[in-house]
């Protein structure tokens, strides 16, 4: 989850009150579904959940506690300005759209703007996919003749003096010799040439999604902040905007957001869309949910206290006003969870749940739970990975083809499969404390895989599996065995051993578990060409074993 950093004396100050001690800081800041990680003299560092980017920064975290203090309760206040700035969007395939907004009279300091780069930072590292799907701008409105034109242009006729540098280079120095260019240009560059925006006066304010331009940047004496969202995605660009917009609206002294006219191929419109998302809730559902007895009004006071605003409809109805920075409300039971927050989850009273029938462990359960007891008395270090992986990781670096199973709308690029085997995540693990393997390093995990059947009735099976893997300078199949040997002798378990030739294990040592006739496992020295596609260098030998097998008689 993001973890955001920020001061307390500007939390102090946008909130307009201060904490008596650091105990109240923790306990209130706690309340806003995330949890405080640390407080070091002025300095916050605060982890929050990945559905709340309005909490990305320290003005949606001092807008949230107004409301739970109630300093400040429904809707946060904003006035609406149209001066006809304009901005012309032309056909821009590989980011087509983009929104666009102004925010006037803020007073900005240097902690102001950090807090500016942290938001953007973190939106583009989540919502944006590392700015490949989404990229954010932030540029001194008052230098910027209008109107604005959004365009791809030729990378050799693109010149401007990027961020921090004292000289004006070509867009082909920017891609291939700078920072951000070398990170982000892949996704700038399109047949030659990349998307920007450029003023009426032919002045390029940044290369996007890549890097801005010197001129206009943002400083503690800027008082009025042009912000561009551009995106593969039209609906993405509008809500990422509402964030950045409201989060800057708390540093404005007028409140005043100014309207941009946009032409562009999907449309004429006028951005940013601040308005609000309305929602029917029944008092009784909410009591339903959280198994209370409270008022209308109790609902109503704590919905203001989340920054809603509401209608009283009558006959037990509702109607919730939320603003379009709450990109995690969705349903009613969203604005449940936020009456729950604000009337307190310690305040909730606990009852033991009605049970038809007592509870105990499964068998399995308690099998796998000794196993890894075991394993971490024959000297392993447990780990525990995501269930979900990728297919570079499962079927490239361990050169298997195969089929997995897929999602079919991954939210990350790191997730799109469910793993089928544990012991490539492991290797994963020895890649990323490669220093350690001078050594012996034993990891081993205990946990679910996948696999497609077509003769289930689901289409996939699914086994608990033991993975463990060896690495070290003189580790061979020997060390793999003698552990398995070691393991089955204290579980008391019979098996044998065949020779099999498994991918990506060397042919002639790599050895079948069997038990009950039938294979339940396997141990295996890795392939050359394995090890080295996860940049180790020790021979490495893994193993896994179904334990729902070991259990069959």
């Amino acid at each position: 989850m993001p973890i955001i950093n920020f001061k307390r004396s500007d939390l102090e100050g946008l909130l307009g009150r201060y904490f008596r001690d650091s105990n109240e800081l923790v306990s209130l800041l706690n309340r806003l579904k995330g949890e405080v990680e640390g407080v070091s003299g002025d300095e916050v560092t605060f982890e929050v959940t990945h559905d709340r980017p309005d909490l990305f920064s320290v003005e949606g975290v001092a807008r949230a506690l107004r409301g739970l203090l109630k300093v400040e309760l429904g809707l946060p206040k904003y006035s609406v300005v149209n001066n006809g700035f304009r901005l012309v969007v032309e056909d821009v395939p590989n980011r087509p759209f983009i929104a666009m907004g102004i925010v006037h009279d803020l007073r900005l300091s240097d902690e102001a703007i950090r807090q500016m780069i942290q938001l953007q930072e973190k939106l583009h590292a989540t919502y944006g996919r590392d700015r490949r799907k989404m990229a954010i701008g932030f540029y001194d409105a008052d230098k910027i003749k209008p109107p604005l034109t959004y365009k791809l242009e030729e990378l050799g006729r693109i010149r401007y003096r990027p961020l921090e540098s004292d000289r004006e280079v070509s867009g082909f120095d920017v891609i291939e010799n700078t920072e951000k260019g070398k990170a982000y240009g892949k996704y700038a560059v399109y047949d030659g040439k990349a998307p920007i925006l450029v003023d009426s006066e032919g002045r390029v304010l940044v290369i996007i999604p890549v890097l801005g331009s010197e001129d206009f940047k943002v400083t503690e004496k800027t008082r009025n902040v042009l912000i561009d969202v551009t995106a593969t995605d039209l609906k993405l660009a509008r809500s990422i905007l509402a964030v950045l917009v409201y989060n800057l609206i708390e540093r404005s002294t007028s409140k005043v957001v100014e309207l941009v006219n946009i032409d562009a191929p999907w449309g004429n419109s006028i951005s940013p869309i601040l308005d609000p998302l309305e929602f029917r809730v029944s008092v009784n559902f909410v009591n339903d949910y959280l198994g209370l007895n409270l008022s209308r009004d109790e609902i109503i006071n704590y919905l203001l206290m989340s920054r809603h605003d509401v209608v009283d409809l009558g006959n037990d109805e509702l109607l919730v006003r939320v603003a379009p920075y709450r990109l995690n409300v969705l349903h009613p039971v969203d604005i449940t969870e936020d009456v729950a927050i604000a009337y307190g989850y310690e305040n909730i009273p606990r009852e033991v749940p009605r049970q038809p029938v007592k509870g105990s462990r499964s068998g399995l359960g308690l099998f796998a739970d000794l196993t890894r007891d075991l394993m971490i008395g024959l000297g392993f270090q447990e780990v525990l990975n995501y269930m979900m992986s990728s297919k570079d990781v499962m079927i490239n670096k361990v050169m298997y083809r195969r089929d997995l199973v897929e999602v079919d709308n991954p939210k990350s690029e790191l997730y799109t499969v469910i793993r089928d085997h544990i012991w490539p995540q492991l290797m994963e693990i020895l890649q990323r404390n490669k220093p350690l393997i001078s050594r012996t390093l034993k990891l081993f995990e205990v946990g679910y895989v996948v696999s497609p059947d077509q003769g289930s009735e689901v289409g996939v099976k699914e086994d608990l599996v033991l993975s463990y893997v060896i690495s070290g300078p003189e580790i061979t199949l020997t060390d793999g065995l003698s552990t398995l040997k070691a393991l089955m002798t204290n579980l008391g378990i019979e098996y044998a051993l065949r020779q099999c030739t498994l991918p990506s294990g060397l042919p002639e040592r790599t050895a079948c578990v069997v038990r009950n006739s039938k294979d339940v496992g396997f141990v295996m020295e890795l392939l050359p060409d394995v090890i080295v596609s996860f940049e180790l260098e020790y021979p490495v030998v893994v193993a896994e074993i179904r334990l729902n097998e070991l259990l069959k008689e």
